[in-house]
């Protein structure tokens, strides 16, 4: 998704504020955010724009939440962290939601890059290639079993 310098600057502060500092490479904020922009190409349009503003909302957090008069992208990063901190302990449902969008975006795209899985020891591959495995039985003609963890739809009602 193509978005202005103006947003690109507010993702890359919020990426920075939320994803950990450690470990990190130089290219980290700049690969979570395309990997997030990216994601944003699945969504809906009107969903995606919808995100996109209630990014812009989050920026404007420390003046909507009466705390300072400069946006998070004006704000050295220990001092943004800590108000998007604030803001998922807030006792707002509404805020605290507002905080799950850009979470999990980024948390999922920080936990993609490979050295975050070196870094947690993390290899997927047997996982991946019991999938396959999987498939391939499943296509045969075997049914999965219950120890496949293949989660059915409950059955409808006719």
């Amino acid at each position: 998704m193509e978005v202005g310098a103006r947003m690109r600057r507010i993702l890359l502060t919020l990426a920075d504020s939320i994803i950990p500092e450690s470990p990190r490479t130089p290219d980290t904020l700049e690969e979570v955010t395309r990997h997030a922009l990216v994601s944003l190409r699945y969504m809906p349009r009107s969903s995606a724009r919808m995100f996109l503003w209630g990014m812009r909302l989050l920026n404007w957090a420390p003046l909507w939440r009466l705390r300072g008069l400069r946006p998070l992208t004006a704000l050295p990063a220990a001092v943004a962290r800590r108000h998007l901190v604030a803001l998922t302990q807030s006792r707002w449902l509404p805020i605290r939601l507002l905080m799950y969008g850009p979470v999990g975006l980024f948390m999922s795209s920080y936990f993609d890059q490979d050295f975050a899985h070196r870094e947690i020891k993390y290899a997927p591959v047997p996982f991946v290639a019991d999938r396959i495995e999987l498939r391939r039985r499943w296509i045969e003609g075997h049914e999965p079993g219950s120890d496949d963890e293949v989660h059915h739809p409950a059955a409808l009602a006719p």
